[in-house]
C-alpha cells in the first residue's frame, strides 16, 4: 500500500454517483440529519454488509465532500480496514492506492445509498419505521469474537450467574499477608462485592493499603485490583472485589426513568443520573452546582453511553422552556438521535469545526446578553432573574470529542475557557467529552475551570491524573465503570446506566411527543 496512508486518506475528498448523491440528499432531509456525510457513512456501512459488486459502471458525478466530514482520526483505521477486507473477501478491485480507495468509497456509497433508498420506500417513508428497520438489521448481524477490551454496549448482553461469597478466600489471602481480620457480611453490587473487614490490629490498615497488588494476585483477580477504603465503624475497612463478568448485573434504563419520575422536580436544578454506586445506591448530582463537567475515557470505556444517560436525565425532568441543549458533535455519530428534539438550541446539532466555533461565539454572546439583563433587574444569577419574571432556559452545552475541536482550531479553546469562567451564573453549563485526555487537549486553563470530572477506564495512570488529579481510573473495569469527582468531594465509584440504541430512540420519541 505504497501511497495509501492515513494522512493521504484524511486530506482527500470523496464523491459518489449523481444518482446516489440525490438519494443521499433526500435521505438527509427526510431523516432530519445535518450533513450528507452522516448518510454517506450509513450507506457505506450498508454496502459493506453486502457481497460482491455487480459489473455495473458507477459514475463520479455527485458533489464531493471532505474526508474530515466523512471520517475522524479515531475511526479512519477501522474504515480503511473494512474496505480493504471487503475487497479481499469478495474478489473486488484491490484497494492499494488512493485512486483505488476513492473508487471503493464511490462504489460502496452508491450501492449503499441505493439500498437505503429502497429501505426508505419499503418503510412507507416513515422515519420511525425506517430507523427500526436499521436497528433490526444491526441486531441480526453475527456476533464478533470477544476482544481483550469489552465494547461499551456488550455489558447488556452478558450471561448472568449469582455472585459467590469469597470471604473464606479473602480471609486466607489476608492471613498470608500477615493481616488478621474478621469479615462481616458481604454486599453484592452490580459488578463488585464489598466486604466489611474488622481489623484485629489497627496498625494493619497501612499494611493492607500497601499490599493491594499482592492481595489481587492472591485472589486471582487478573489485571484488576481490589479497592481499599475506610469503613463505617472504628477499625473497620471496606474491601471491594471485582467479580467475573458472568455475574455482572446491568443498570438498565428503567432505573434511570424510575429516578426521573420520582421525587421533587425543581426547575432551577439540573439533576443528572450517571448510575449507581458499587453497592447499588443511586448516584445523582446537580450540574448547576458542578457547574461544568469533563467526561473522559478510552474507546470502549462507556463514555458515549454515559453522555446519553446524562442527557436523558435532563430531558426527562425539563421541558424546552426550561432547558435547551447545545450539541456539538464533529464525529457526527453520537448525537444524531437527538436531531428532531424541541430542546435543541438553535434547532440544530453542530457537526463541523467552523460551525462549532460559531456556536460557541453565539453562546458567549448569549451569556453577555443575559448578564446585561440581570444588571437591569438587579440580580446576579438565572434563578433570581426567574423570580423577577425573566424567562430563559438553562443551556447545557455538550461537546463530543473536545480534542478534535481544540486541535483543529486554535480559537476554540479560548471560547471554551471564557464560558467555563463566566457562564455559570447565566445558566449556561458545559459538558466536555474526550477519549484523549492529555495536557495538549485538556490544558491547565480548562482544567482549573471544569471542576467536576467523570473518569471512565483509561490505559495509563497519567491519563487518570489529568482527568481526576489522581490515579485510579486505569484500574476500572470498562463498559461504564467510572469514578465521579465533584468539587470538594472524594471520587465515587459508579456503574453507569446501559442505554441501548433502541431504548434511546424510543425514549427520545416519547419526550418529543410530550414536549
Amino acid at each position: 500500500m505504497s501511497d495509501l496512508d492515513v494522512q493521504a486518506v484524511l486530506s482527500s475528498r470523496y464523491r459518489t454517483s449523481q444518482e446516489a448523491d440525490r438519494y443521499t440528499d433526500q435521505l438527509r432531509l427526510n431523516l432530519g440529519l445535518s450533513t450528507k456525510a452522516q448518510v454517506a457513512r450509513l450507506a457505506i456501512g450498508r454496502s459493506l454488509a453486502l457481497g460482491k459488486f455487480a459489473d455495473t459502471p458507477v459514475d463520479a458525478k455527485g458533489l464531493d465532500i471532505p474526508a474530515m466530514s466523512l471520517f475522524s482520526l479515531a475511526d479512519i483505521a477501522a474504515w480503511v480496514g473494512m474496505l480493504v477486507t471487503h475487497s479481499i473477501e469478495h474478489g473486488g478491485p484491490v484497494v492499494n492506492s488512493m485512486d483505488a480507495f476513492r473508487t471503493a468509497i464511490r462504489m460502496h456509497w452508491h450501492r449503499g445509498a441505493t439500498a437505503l433508498w429502497a429501505d426508505w420506500k419499503s418503510s412507507d417513508e416513515n422515519p420511525d419505521r425506517f430507523i427500526e428497520m436499521l436497528i433490526s438489521r444491526r441486531t441480526e448481524m453475527p456476533e464478533l469474537a470477544e476482544t481483550t477490551q469489552q465494547h461499551e454496549e456488550d455489558v447488556g448482553n452478558l450471561p448472568t450467574s449469582a455472585p459467590t461469597d469469597d470471604a473464606v478466600a479473602l480471609t486466607k489471602a489476608l492471613d498470608e499477608l500477615g493481616i488478621k481480620v474478621q469479615i462481616k457480611e458481604p454486599i453484592h453490587g452490580p459488578r463488585i462485592t464489598r466486604y466489611r473487614v474488622f481489623l484485629v490490629n489497627l496498625a494493619d490498615s497501612s499494611k493492607l493499603k500497601r499490599n493491594v497488588s499482592q492481595l489481587g494476585l492472591a485472589l486471582n483477580l487478573g489485571n484488576h485490583l481490589p479497592t481499599i477504603t475506610n469503613g463505617d465503624e472504628a477499625k473497620m475497612m471496606f474491601i471491594d472485589l471485582p467479580r467475573p463478568k458472568s455475574s455482572w448485573k446491568t443498570v438498565g434504563i428503567d432505573r434511570l426513568k424510575e429516578w426521573a419520575y420520582s421525587g421533587p422536580n425543581n426547575p432551577n436544578q439540573l439533576m443528572v443520573y450517571p448510575g449507581v454506586t458499587v453497592t447499588g445506591e443511586d448516584v445523582t448530582f446537580d450540574l448547576v452546582t458542578a457547574p461544568h463537567l469533563l467526561v473522559a475515557g478510552t474507546t470502549g470505556s462507556g463514555k458515549s453511553v454515559c453522555l446519553h444517560s446524562l442527557i436523558l436525565s435532563l430531558l426527562l425532568r425539563h421541558k424546552p422552556d426550561t432547558l435547551q441543549l447545545a450539541l456539538i458533535d464533529t464525529k457526527q455519530v453520537e448525537f444524531a438521535p437527538y436531531a428532531k428534539l424541541p430542546h435543541l438550541y438553535q434547532r440544530s446539532i453542530v457537526t463541523e469545526v467552523a460551525e462549532a466555533k460559531g456556536r460557541l461565539m453565539d453562546l458567549v454572546a448569549e451569556m453577555e446578553a443575559r448578564y446585561a439583563q440581570f444588571q437591569r433587574l438587579g440580580v446576579t444569577n438565572l434563578a433570581e432573574a426567574r423570580r423577577k419574571g425573566f424567562q430563559a432556559p438553562f443551556i447545557v452545552t455538550l461537546i463530543e470529542e473536545m480534542a478534535d475541536l481544540v486541535l483543529q482550531d486554535d480559537d476554540i479553546e479560548p471560547l471554551i475557557v471564557r464560558l467555563a469562567q463566566k457562564a455559570r451564573a447565566a445558566g449556561i453549563h458545559l459538558v466536555l467529552a474526550t477519549q484523549r485526555p492529555d495536557s495538549d487537549t485538556f490544558s491547565g486553563l480548562i482544567r482549573s475551570n471544569i471542576p467536576a470530572r467523570i473518569a471512565l477506564a483509561v490505559q495509563k495512570g497519567t491519563e487518570s491524573t489529568i482527568i481526576l488529579d489522581e490515579r485510579g481510573a486505569e484500574n476500572l473495569l470498562g463498559a461504564g465503570d467510572m469514578l465521579i469527582r465533584l468539587p470538594g468531594e472524594l471520587p465515587v465509584r459508579t456503574h453507569g446506566v446501559f442505554v441501548r440504541l433502541e431504548d434511546l430512540i424510543q425514549l427520545i420519541s416519547s419526550i418529543s411527543r410530550s414536549s
